[in-house]
């Protein structure tokens, strides 16, 4: 089979905001970023092409379901996912860790979400992303309550600086990012991540076949060795 037969229309990429490095809009028709590049560099090398389409973060899994997008960057495998989703080898590696401000005492064992929240805090989170066993586990507990849906970084980050929230967990690299490019000096990560997971570009069963998979799984392992 021909590879461009894989993909005879392009593929689109749901962009829920900038999350840099990984991906960011650059002006209203150009996005940019690491996880975007790759992607893209891949596709290309498959004769394929690639298609933005901007999304709330709640409309994702939906849209992937029934095709309408066909492709998520830095995903995370859950039993569920694996069911209705296909997988790319994994790309990279992802330290999801907590972010406090410097001004809030810390709790015993303070990379354990558990800890934060069995004291009373709150904490943010992306609400549509994998974090873990255990985090599943406390948004499913009697302390669920105390821990927040906000879709962006740039949202947690204004909220944990207002005082409305006490912490919040996000990758390492976009926290420092993010940090650096603003000059934050009033924010703190607790070192240890909270999760540390391989991420991996999560595609629609609905648009793309396993044949497809497999492609584009041999030229990823070949330009990520």
């Amino acid at each position: 089979m021909l590879a461009n037969a894989l993909c005879p229309e392009p593929l689109t990429l749901v962009y829920t905001g900038d999350w840099r490095p990984y991906i960011y809009r650059e002006n209203d028709s150009r996005y940019s970023g690491q996880d975007k590049t790759l992607l893209a560099e891949v596709l290309e090398q498959m004769n394929c092409e690639l298609s933005v389409l901007p999304l709330p973060e709640r409309r994702v899994e939906k849209d992937l379901l029934t095709g309408r997008i066909d492709v998520v960057i830095a995903a995370s495998k859950n039993t569920q996912r694996l069911r209705q989703f296909w997988f790319s080898v994994p790309y990279r590696i992802q330290h999801n860790v907590l972010v406090y401000r410097q001004d809030q005492p810390l709790p015993a064992n303070p990379s354990l979400l558990r800890a934060w929240i069995t004291k009373s805090r709150i904490i943010a989170l992306n609400g549509g992303g994998w974090f873990g066993h255990e985090v599943e586990r406390l948004k499913n507990s009697e302390y669920g309550q105390r821990i927040l849906h906000l879709e962006s970084l740039e949202s947690r980050l204004e909220m944990l600086r207002l005082g409305r929230i006490d912490g919040f967990i996000d990758d390492l690299l976009a926290v420092q990012d993010y940090i650096k490019a603003e000059n934050l000096t009033d924010l703190k990560i607790v070192e240890q991540p909270i999760h540390v997971t391989p991420q991996h570009f999560m595609f629609s069963k609905a648009s793309l076949d396993s044949e497809f998979i497999q492609a584009f799984n041999q030229i990823l392992i070949e330009m990520t060795d």
